[in-house]
Order: structure tokens, then C-alpha cells, then sequence
């Protein structure tokens, strides 16, 4: 499992409006849980600060 951060963002390419972190066995699942949380209507998938993902 590693760890990834997931940023709500306020539109595409805006600010961060909220941080959540989940643990994941990879880069797809952890942009999976990331379109399945009511928190990312458009979101940013990070590990280890590299972006790896998107929800929009």
C-alpha cells in the first residue's frame, strides 16, 4: 500500500480547497477512490508530490 494525497480543487487548475489522504495498492485505484468520494467533483491524485492523476 503507499500513501496518496488527494486535493479538491476549487475549478481546474485553481486552488486547493481541501486535503485528504488515502492509502491505495496503485496509481489507478487511488485516482478510482478519488472519483468515487462526494468531496471531488475536480480533484488532483498526488504521491509523493507528483501528480499521477486527475478527477474532473
Amino acid at each position: 500500500m503507499k500513501l496518496y494525497r488527494i486535493d479538491k480543487l476549487a475549478k481546474r487548475d485553481g486552488a486547493v480547497v481541501k486535503k485528504k489522504h488515502v492509502l491505495a495498492a496503485s496509481d489507478k485505484d487511488a485516482v478510482q477512490q478519488a472519483s468515487h468520494s462526494e468531496d471531488c467533483p475536480i480533484c488532483e491524485v498526488l504521491r509523493d508530490g507528483q501528480k499521477v492523476g486527475s478527477v474532473l
